[in-house]
């Protein structure tokens, strides 16, 4: 549609920091009075919401969502249907894109790696401040592409980073990654083991031998999710090191005998 214009940019409450840099970086391409802000507040606000949002993402030219752990929980998935809303207006010329504030089974939201507006192994909360700006600058630079008003990809994109801190970056990537899915995981086992936990009790009344299976079953589960989170732990603890190693590596001013540990790191790090 010709009369397309300005970014509707859906958001989790609880991310505000990230929509406030996003916003930012947005400014030189998107004045302010052309950006239309959606929390899940919003939903619950009145009866309107719906025909509301369906207005605003016909009149928009970009629809850009903030994507974390806690915006796959919100409603906008689940009451607000907005991947499906987001599918319909494609046609009609609506450019969705997303941006990873934190690492999250993004795939579940209907997500596709091609519409995100920066490198999605790259989450802005893992990120030390200056690799940061460069994802926020990617982050302009693709909305700049939809409007029409990007320009020239050198003034935009800083030079590309060393490739030690590249594989740095990598593996901070798959760890975070890693660390969602094993939490998720232990969430899981948790509500199983209390499960059958609940069930415990009346199965006493069938006798001794379906007490002792129901409960046998509740703490199996109980001892894998506690091996899961302490694997939790034990990668935590490795992501600290990964953030020192690299924060060190990006620090030119670092002398060369405080450098060479890190370095030695790094080849661990790469195998």
């Amino acid at each position: 549609m010709s009369n397309r214009n300005g970014i509707f940019i859906a958001y989790c409450f609880p991310d505000r920091k990230w929509l406030d840099r996003v916003q930012a970086a947005l400014k030189p391409v998107a004045g302010q009075e052309s950006v239309v802000v959606w929390d899940e507040r919003k939903l619950n606000a009145g009866a309107t919401w719906k025909a509301d949002l369906r207005d605003l993402l016909v009149g928009r030219k970009i629809a850009l969502m903030i994507v974390s752990e806690l915006f796959l929980e919100s409603a906008f998935l689940d009451q607000a249907k907005l991947p499906e809303l987001l599918d319909n207006e494609r046609a009609n010329g609506l450019k969705v894109c997303w941006v990873l504030a934190g690492h999250c089974l993004h795939e579940f939201a209907g997500l596709q790696r091609t519409d995100a507006a920066h490198d999605p192994a790259f989450a802005l909360d893992g990120l030390g401040l200056e690799k940061r700006e460069v994802e926020l600058a990617k982050i302009a630079h693709t909305a700049a592409l939809h409007l029409g008003t990007a320009p020239p990809v050198q003034a935009l994109l800083p030079e590309a980073e060393p490739p030690a801190l590249q594989t740095l970056d990598t593996a901070m990537a798959t760890r975070h990654e890693t660390l969602q899915q094993l939490r998720l995981l232990a969430r899981r086992l948790l509500l199983g083991a209390a499960g059958f936990g609940l069930l415990a009790l009346p199965s006493l009344a069938l006798g001794g031998t379906h007490f002792l299976m129901v409960a046998g079953f509740a703490a199996l589960l109980a001892c894998q999710a506690l091996l899961v989170l302490a694997r939790v732990d034990f990668l935590a603890q490795g992501l600290l090191g990964l953030r020192y190693t690299r924060s060190g590596l990006a620090d030119e001013s670092l002398p060369n005998r405080q450098r060479e540990p890190l370095v030695r790191k790094l080849a661990e790090i790469a195998g």
